[in-house]
């Protein structure tokens, strides 16, 4: 046995493997798993036992993975809304053994800076930024105030611009703890520090003897750090709550949050017929953790015959729900359908066709008949005497059934897809995989079109094509797989196949200082060849006060403008961001004041 075979777990992590969580970013990050570099990691988060989240990567050769971070893994199918209290674990591929840990309920809720009148005394204030937050009951038990930390960082308080005042404080980050290490006092060169954290609450003021690096101060990343257990230099099972960063996923392709999703929508109803009445019935299938729950259903009976729908929208119950459908011909036959709406409608769900007779037929996908049925041939077996039994019969192989294409996100040279789980055809025929295909336009020689596909396991439900070209138009469409069976995905109600791949712009912070007018926005773009980004107030690209024209993409793909006296913020506190190579978006920023 390997000695990476036997080894153990713990949550927090025993080390030198270890998890550091970014709630804010919704990202997580595991150091130190040199032993098991090459294996594939499998990181839930999990919220009172209920999975919230799941994605895959691979270790790379340091030890290293990352989620949800500009050139790490993707959170699969919904990116989870990580918060104090959930629980993160990882598994290896070729390692038995589990490691976690809690996400710590400390969380900064507000910064505050004063300016002070200066003197010729030495040490005197001139400037302060207080912080301020909370935390939960988790300190004393997972998490404790000997583990805690609220810091600032700016490399301008090390380094400054050669343009500014000198600094005084010559560190790029500085800190305050509750308990007090004798040997690392709170406070340094050019600063005194308090603070308070009791009560769940904490208040930690920093004064500074410049109001220039009184700026720095306020202008720097503010983050409560948090950690379960101390191995030497390593904070364990380590929490980091960064102000001002924004939420969401952290870079395009990525799938969105819970709250920007769709609702699962029931798949099955009870119907009963009476002469022209068809009453419904359905319960509200249960959501992802952190989604905007359904707020209404819509019902219809389709005519065949005159193409019209008959239609019946209802205020959506947690439980049961109905609905009575009116009007129909009595001798006639419906197909019937349902989608929900929880702010975005779900893909269509095709219930069946309701008969005269008040039978209901399941629906068949009319692009694979298979759906509905079986293919392959019936047979006898041999019971081993020589004799056969003609009464059974071999396996009938089966189709996947139906599902719907519910998202088609364009990327950087790619193209990322999400869809609905296909059912297996039969429990002797589970699906297998999907195969996302991708078709350019036809060329003018009448030869096919040029197709780029990507094969995803049976467990996902969203995929990406990569190896595309920008600005160039495809058609994308999604098969379920059970052997050599396929069943095409249908786009759901609303949602486009056809998709141009493009540049992708993301935020990964955006503060405004409202006394100021000052900007500091950080971001990337994924195109990085001759690319600027132009950044506008409000909520229309190309119209609004300008922030900032002509911001270069530097070749890691980051950006970032820092500006003084800039256009005043709307109150709605949104911005967008446009890029040369044609990406697009409208974010939020964090006010100070």
């Amino acid at each position: 046995m390997t000695l990476t075979g036997i080894a153990q777990a713990g949550n927090p992590p025993l080390g030198p493997g270890n998890i550091e969580i970014f709630p804010k970013r919704d990202m997580v990050a595991l150091e130190g798993y040199a032993d098991q570099a090459g294996e594939t990691a499998t990181v839930t988060v999990s919220r009172n036992g209920q999975q919230v989240g799941i994605g895959e990567g691979v270790i790379d050769a340091t030890g290293f993975l990352e989620f949800n971070h500009p050139g790490g893994s993707c959170w699969t199918g919904v990116t989870p809304n990580i918060q104090g209290g959930d629980l993160v674990e990882v598994r290896f591929s070729e390692t038995a053994f589990t490691d976690g840990a809690y996400v710590s309920s400390a969380a900064i809720t507000e910064v505050t800076h004063s300016d002070f009148a200066a003197t010729d005394v030495e040490g005197d204030v001139e400037g302060t930024v207080t912080i301020s937050g909370t935390y939960g009951d988790d300190f004393g038990t997972r998490f404790s105030l000997d583990r805690f930390v609220v810091e600032v960082v700016n490399p301008e308080m090390r380094r400054p611009d050669p343009s500014t005042p000198p600094t005084l404080i010559g560190e790029r980050a500085i800190g305050w703890t509750p308990v007090v290490d004798p040997a690392e006092p709170n406070g340094g060169p050019g600063y005194e520090v308090t603070g308070t954290a009791e009560n769940g609450e904490f208040s930690v003021t920093f004064s500074m003897y410049s109001a220039a690096d009184a700026e720095r101060v306020l202008d720097g990343e503010h983050v409560v750090t948090s950690w379960m257990a101390d191995a030497g230099e390593l904070a364990l099972g380590n929490s980091l709550y960064e102000f001002g960063e924004a939420d969401g996923p952290g870079f395009g392709g990525c799938p969105a949050g819970p709250a920007s999703q769709a609702p699962v929508p029931p798949t099955s109803v009870a119907a009963v017929r009476s002469g022209t009445d068809i009453t419904l019935t359905w319960s509200t299938p249960a959501q992802p953790a952190d989604a905007n729950p359904i707020a209404q259903y819509r019902v219809a009976a389709v005519d065949t015959v005159t193409g019209q729908e008959i239609a019946v929208r209802q205020p959506a119950n947690p439980g049961e729900n109905s609905a009575i459908i009116h009007g129909l011909v009595a001798d006639q036959a419906y197909p019937l359908i349902l989608e929900a709406t929880n702010g975005q409608w779900s893909p269509v769900v095709q219930l069946g066709t309701l008969g005269a007779d008040g039978t209901l037929t399941p629906w068949v996908d009319p692009t694979n008949p298979d759906t509905g049925g079986g293919t392959g041939g019936g047979g006898t077996t041999d019971p081993g005497d020589g004799t056969t039994d003609p009464g059974t019969e071999e396996p009938v192989a089966v189709a996947p059934s139906a599902f719907s294409m519910t998202r088609v996100l364009a990327g950087h040279e790619s193209v990322t897809v999400e869809w609905t789980a296909a059912q297996p055809g039969s429990a002797t025929s589970p699906v297998t995989g999907y195969e996302i295909v991708a078709t350019g336009p036809a060329p003018a020689d009448g030869t096919a079109a040029p197709t780029v596909t990507a094969q995803v396991a049976a467990t996902a439900t969203s995929g990406t094509v990569p190896g595309l070209t920008n600005g160039t138009g495809y058609t994308v469409a999604v098969f379920a797989l059970a052997g050599e069976l396929r069943t095409g995905g249908t786009a759901a109600n609303g949602v486009s196949a056809e998709v141009t791949p493009n540049d992708v712009v993301t935020i990964t912070r955006a503060q405004y200082r409202a006394d100021k007018r000052e900007y500091r926005i950080q971001g990337t773009a994924a195109d990085t060849t001759g690319n600027r980004v132009h950044l506008r107030v409000g909520t229309v690209p190309g119209s609004g006060s300008v922030i900032q024209l002509n911001v270069p993409v530097n070749a890691d793909g980051t950006w970032s403008v820092d500006l003084r006296n800039g256009p005043v913020l709307p109150s709605d506190n949104r911005f967008t961001v446009v890029s040369d190579s044609g990406a697009g978006l409208v974010a939020a920023m964090t006010r100070s004041r």
